[in-house]
């Protein structure tokens, strides 16, 4: 009976390591971004680079894996969408405090001039799963959110 018992203990323990060493699911940002403007629809994205990120959101390229950024300058509410997937969980750390502190800014400049801008804002958040971190800054939040959560 023992023995048995010391099997059973040694099966649980095997599948019980086995579903803590999952990886989590890569996302291939840059095709997200192409689907998220097509499917939204977005109009008149421009593409960020990486490089460009220091200068407008103080993220330094060692913490950036990959992106896939993009703003519209048109109409009364610009999108900023932000979607970094960081080398590492300090760089995420770090790239989550800038894009926070960039929504602040956003809300405080809106809170000033634009109540209804400021109503819309508040739904935007900063989300981090793993290494991705996002911010969409954008009348379309939920459909971008849902797409990324999708991916």
């Amino acid at each position: 009976m023992k023995k048995i018992a010391a099997v059973l203990l040694v099966f649980v323990l095997c599948l019980a390591f086995a579903g803590c060493g999952a990886e989590s699911k890569e996302i291939d940002l840059a095709a997200l971004r192409d689907k998220m403007i097509s499917e939204v629809p977005i109009q008149d994205a421009m593409n960020l680079k990486t490089e460009r990120l220091e200068s407008l959101y103080g993220i330094e390229e060692k913490d950036v894996k990959q992106q896939a950024c993009f703003i519209t300058m048109g109409g009364t509410f610009p999108d900023e969408v932000l979607m970094i997937e960081a080398p590492d969980s300090d760089a995420a750390k770090r790239v989550e405090e800038k894009l926070q502190s960039r929504l602040s800014q956003v809300m405080t400049q809106s809170k000033n001039y634009d109540a209804e801008n400021y109503a819309l804002l508040q739904k935007c958040a900063v989300k981090k799963s793993g290494n991705y971190v996002t911010l969409f800054i954008s009348a379309k939040y939920a459909e971008l959110q849902a797409l990324f959560d999708a991916a």
